[in-house]
């Protein structure tokens, strides 16, 4: 974010971001297959900061899953630095939504896709 003349940093957000702790996830392909483990560092309503537990390749659309909801969003990379990622959740009519049995193994202990 560019500095204002004040020398603060203006907010592009459209809603106010929360901040989480210790919120865990799991990265899916739009496929459904397992990517990596995440924290949500913060979240608002258009998008979310993660950081990936384990470095891995992760294409720029995915499905981020949420433990503490058991759901799952479709997002797209903002940024990313490192192992953290600014995305924004998106919708797209032609990706079909995760299936009944994917969510569920997600939500899991011992998840395998």
């Amino acid at each position: 974010m560019p500095p204002t003349e004040s020398g603060h940093k203006t907010e592009k957000r459209i809603e106010e971001r929360k901040r989480t702790r210790l919120r865990s996830g799991k990265l899916a392909t739009l496929e459904g297959q397992f990517l990596t483990e995440c924290h949500f560092h913060n979240i608002a309503g258009g998008g979310a900061r993660i950081r990936t537990v384990t470095p891995c390749s992760i294409p720029n659309r995915f499905w981020l899953f949420d433990d503490q909801h058991r759901g799952a969003l479709m997002t797209e990379i903002v940024w990313h630095k490192d192992g953290d990622f600014g995305v924004r959740f998106v919708e797209d009519a032609h990706v079909p939504p995760l299936s009944e049995a994917v969510l569920s193994a997600l939500a899991g202990k011992y998840y395998s896709l």
